[in-house]
């Protein structure tokens, strides 16, 4: 039986379609164990992606020197 997807690779998925699939990285985790992936886009051209996050229920953020966008999946005690 397949594992249930998160959100994060189900919009992972999505922004696949609509970005060039050698621009998004992995799913991985950072220091404080919260997974995330990067698009590496021109930020001013994806302002979808934060509308399209926060709807969705997770965080996006740019990155002020690599001009990548990182979206990461929050944890919850549920």
């Amino acid at each position: 039986m397949k594992a249930q997807a998160t959100k994060i690779e189900t919009f992972r998925s999505h922004l696949l379609d609509r970005i060039q699939e050698g621009r998004v990285t992995s799913i991985t985790y950072d220091s404080a164990g919260n997974r995330y992936f990067q698009t590496n886009p021109k930020p001013a051209e994806y302002t979808w992606v934060f509308d399209l996050a926060d709807r969705e229920g997770l965080r996006a953020h740019t990155e002020a020197y690599s001009m990548s966008i990182t979206i990461t999946e929050e944890k919850t005690n549920e």
